[in-house]
């Protein structure tokens, strides 16, 4: 699975089980909307949790396009904390996108075991601050735990957990997360 970040793609590049956690549900909506385009060549499968909303296809499909990817998305909803370990089960082998999957505030030791228990790699995206919420929510499981910040003019991703990293802060242009490299006028001085 990619991040299209290439110095950020190159610190997770080892890790199983990679959460990525922000208070700021827009942007983390565009980042993994952005990965599952990314990842999505030949096949990506993503695990929504939630009632309502929670992946714009739409969205997704504009990745894709903006990235130059064909490929296909397979989308699964859990509705209920109960549906968790069995979708993901359900899901099987290969790479997985996992998106709020402790929103429900339940059942965690089965949701966490569910992921732990699968072979490929597992994205989990989390719309919360996890300082606040400490280690109930698989801290102990990921490998690589990222904190996802909107800066004043950019995206910073910093490293809170890794196996084989001190803390790293990566901070990239808006911009750089639609695709776009140029800066604008910037690019003039």
């Amino acid at each position: 699975m990619l991040t299209g970040f290439a110095e950020l793609d190159e610190l997770i590049a080892k890790d199983e089980w990679v959460e990525f956690y922000s208070e700021d549900s827009d942007l983390l909506e565009e980042f993994y909307s952005r990965v599952i385009a990314l990842s999505s060549n030949p096949l990506i499968k993503v695990l929504v949790v939630s009632e309502r909303g929670g992946l714009d296809p739409w969205k997704v499909k504009t990745f894709q396009r903006a990235f130059g990817v064909e490929g296909r998305v397979l989308v699964r909803r859990a509705f209920k904390a109960e549906d968790v370990p069995p979708s993901v089960i359900a899901m099987g082998e290969g790479d997985l996108v996992v998106v709020n999957p402790y929103g429900f505030f339940r059942l965690y030791s089965h949701v966490v075991g569910s992921m732990r228990a699968r072979r490929g790699r597992t994205f989990v995206f989390s719309p919360f601050d996890r300082e606040k919420r400490g280690s109930v929510f698989g801290l102990h499981s990921a490998h690589s735990v990222i904190e996802v910040r909107r800066t004043y003019r950019g995206v910073r991703f910093r490293m809170v957990k890794s196996p084989s990293h001190a803390e790293v802060e990566l901070v990239y242009p808006i911009q750089s997360l639609f695709g776009r490299s140029s800066v604008g006028l910037e690019a003039w001085l």
